[in-house]
C-alpha cells in the first residue's frame, strides 16, 4: 500500500492534544496520556467530560481528544460530534478543524473537508498539513490545477517534504503533464527512496517517451525477486507476466489479499496503457476503483485514468 493515504496520500497523522486538567482521581491518566490503546484513552476522556468539573479550555480539549481517538478506532460518525463540541468551546483549535477535515474525507463530505482546511489554514497558516489536505480532495475531485497549487504552497513552508512532492507528482501525472510528474516523482525519491516512489517515476518518465527500463530496477531496489511490490517491478522490466504479479497477490489473509489484488489491478492496467493495450487497462482500472480502499493512491489513480480514457 502507498503511504497517502491518503496519503494518501496523500496522506494524514492525526494530532494529539494532551488535557491539562485535573481529576478527582489523581493516580488516574489525564484525557491524552493513554497511547496506543484508543478504547481505554475514550473511556478515560468520557469519565473527565462526564465528570462536570472542567473548565472550558480544558473541556474543548477532552473533546478533542476523545474525537482524534474515535478517529483512530476509524469511526468517524462518533468523532465529528465530538469535534463539534470542541470547536464550540474553542473556535480557534486549528487542530480541531484539521482533524474534522480528515473524518468528513473519511465519510467521502470533500466540500466540508475542504471547508474545514480552510479554517484551519486561517489558524495555522504556516502548518503544511491542511495545504496537503485540501489538496488531497482536490485530487477527489479530479480539480488538479488547485491540487498542484495546494501542493506548491506546502512546499513553500516545507521545501524537503517527500509527501508534497510525491503529491505534486501525481496531480501533475493525472493532469497530463507527465515531465513535470517525473521530476517531482524524482525528488520525491531523492529525498525518501523508496520502491512506490521509483514504481511512479518509471510510470511517469514512460508516459513522457523517456525511457526508464535501465533505471528502475536500481532505483527500486529490486530486479523483481521479494516480497511485493517487487513482481510489479518484474513486470515493469520484461520478466514477469501480468498472471505471476496476480499469483503474487494471493495472501492467505483476506483483507491483505484484498488490498494487494487493487494494488495489482492498478499496475498491471498500467502496463496495458504502456502497451497501447486500453480496452485491457479500463477493465482493470474499473476493478481498482471500485476495490481498491478509499486511502489508497492507486484509487484515485484509476479514477483518473478512467477519465483520461474516457
Amino acid at each position: 500500500m502507498m503511504p497517502l493515504r491518503r496519503p494518501v496520500g496523500v496522506a494524514a497523522v492525526l494530532l494529539a492534544a494532551a488535557c491539562s486538567c485535573v481529576h478527582a482521581a489523581e493516580k488516574e491518566p489525564q484525557c491524552g496520556g493513554v497511547t496506543a490503546d484508543p478504547a481505554a484513552a475514550i473511556q478515560v476522556c468520557t469519565r473527565l467530560i462526564e465528570f462536570g468539573s472542567l473548565e472550558r479550555p480544558d473541556l474543548a480539549k477532552a473533546y478533542y481528544t476523545r474525537g482524534t481517538e474515535w478517529a483512530n478506532q476509524g469511526n468517524p460518525d462518533r468523532a465529528i460530534p465530538d469535534f463539534n463540541i470542541a470547536l464550540e468551546l474553542d473556535p480557534k483549535l486549528a487542530a480541531g478543524y484539521y482533524n474534522r477535515a480528515l473524518a468528513w474525507s473519511a465519510k467521502g463530505d470533500g466540500d466540508r473537508a475542504i471547508a474545514d482546511y480552510d479554517a484551519a489554514m486561517k489558524l495555522g497558516p504556516t502548518d503544511p498539513n491542511a495545504w496537503l489536505g485540501r489538496a488531497a480532495e482536490w485530487i477527489t475531485k479530479a480539480d488538479y490545477k488547485r491540487a498542484v497549487a495546494d501542493y506548491e504552497e506546502a512546499l513553500r513552508i516545507d521545501p524537503q517534504s517527500w509527501s508534497t512532492y510525491f503529491g505534486r507528482g501525481r496531480a501533475r501525472f493525472y493532469g497530463g503533464d507527465f515531465m513535470l510528474a517525473a521530476s517531482d516523482f524524482y525528488r520525491a525519491h531523492q529525498i525518501e527512496p523508496g520502491i512506490y516512489s521509483a514504481l511512479w517515476l518509471f510510470l511517469a518518465r514512460k508516459r513522457a517517451n523517456i525511457p526508464g527500463e535501465k533505471t528502475l530496477a536500481l532505483e527500486a531496489g529490486t530486479s523483481g525477486a521479494g516480497s511485493w511490490p517487487a513482481p510489479v517491478v518484474a513486470l515493469y522490466l520484461g520478466t514477469a507476466s501480468p498472471d505471476a504479479v496476480l499469483r503474487a497477490a494471493v495472501h492467505p489473509d483476506a483483507t491483505r489479499q484484498h488490498d494487494l489484488r487493487c494494488e495489482a489491478s492498478f499496475y498491471i492496467a498500467q502496463w496495458h496503457v504502456l502497451r497501447g493495450a486500453h480496452d485491457q487497462a479500463g477493465q482493470l482500472f474499473r476493478e481498482a476503483e471500485s476495490t481498491c480502499p478509499r486511502t489508497f493512491i492507486e484509487r484515485e489513480g484509476a479514477a483518473a485514468e478512467l477519465r483520461r480514457l474516457k
